[in-house]
């Protein structure tokens, strides 16, 4: 819900240059952006911030719902609608491409149009964080998670502390995207030295926290402020074993990167049988991922702790995930 008196200060917004870019990228989101429009506009801040939603070629009615809010809130919401699907042409980098180019704030939060926030002193939270500490280049919050096949929400929450960049490197993403606000000069950065455009990374997102996390300190605030939807069929959620294997892969090569250029050294080989063999697992197909385990190279991990994996799908999976991590 809209507050009625904030909506009236956003509408006397006239001129004045945003502090915050919301950028928001959807495609096919129709049941889902009225929710994430809301939860930006329900914000209550003493700034402007504008919302930059970017559209890619929707074949529902997404782009009508964002045109129906773009005429109510022309000063706010501000789209691109795309006439060619620009993600099928194997340009994935959009925000890259569309949102953070035209970007007016100081900061940037972000948030996909099937998630949506559900706190509104989230902006005015999070900017107070790093308007007032200059070391902090980001500030990110938890998150529920909803699982939208089941039609209601897990019982765990997605955003935990990270202490620095290796510990972000070696034990993995904890920092949901949707709840981040960063810093745009940290941000413009981070694509002039990394150039993630040209590595083929399928995650646009970790590659960012860990240049951060060297760069700059990074912020944690233990309270929920968003909602990420898990949907069935997505980059990280999908069924197909292939899809799953080669994201696994584009992981490790995110990690291998930011290892071997900051310092200076390789993670161990990318194992492509244990990594089958862990989604296999997370899959429940336990006689598939014994074949795949099977033929990995972790050849003294096999013989000393096979059997007793086998009949403990939790330490497997634990030590997986620790495997995972290196």
């Amino acid at each position: 819900m809209i507050d009625t008196t904030q909506e009236q200060i956003m509408q006397n917004w006239n001129g004045e240059i945003p502090l915050v870019s919301v950028c928001c990228i959807t495609y096919n989101h129709e049941p889902y952006i009225a929710q994430a429009l809301d939860g930006f506009l329900m914000q209550r801040t003493s700034f402007p911030f504008e919302v930059l939603m970017h559209d890619d070629a929707s074949t529902d009615n997404t782009a009508d719902i964002i045109r129906d809010y773009e005429a109510k809130f022309p000063k706010i919401i501000k789209p691109i609608y795309q006439k060619e699907n620009q993600y099928s042409q194997g340009k994935r980098e959009i925000s890259e491409t569309w949102n953070f180019p035209r970007a007016k704030g100081k900061y940037i939060a972000m948030c996909e149009g099937d998630d949506y926030w559900i706190d509104g002193n989230k902006l005015q939270m999070q900017v107070d964080c790093l308007e007032n500490n200059p070391e902090y280049g980001m500030c990110y919050t938890k998150a529920k998670q909803f699982i939208q096949k089941k039609m209601k929400f897990s019982r765990t929450k997605f955003g935990f502390y990270v202490k620095d960049f290796e510990d972000l490197l070696f034990n993995g993403n904890r920092v949901p995207t949707l709840t981040t606000v960063f810093r745009k000069d940290l941000l413009n950065s981070y694509l002039k030295e990394i150039y993630p455009q040209d590595k083929g990374w399928l995650m646009g997102d970790y590659p960012m926290w860990l240049y951060f996390a060297h760069e700059s300190r990074i912020k944690f605030i233990d309270k929920v402020t968003s909602v990420y939807r898990v949907l069935e069929n997505s980059a990280s959620h999908s069924k197909d074993i292939k899809k799953q294997l080669v994201f696994e892969k584009s992981y490790w090569e995110i990690k291998n990167f930011f290892s071997e250029k900051y310092l200076n050294r390789t993670i161990p080989a990318f194992d492509e049988h244990l990594v089958l063999a862990y989604i296999y697992l997370r899959n429940s197909d336990r006689k598939a991922a014994k074949k795949e385990f099977l033929q990995s190279r972790e050849q003294t991990f096999k013989v000393r702790a096979y059997e007793l994996i086998c009949s403990f799908e939790i330490l497997f999976g634990l030590l997986m995930i620790k495997w995972r991590n290196l």
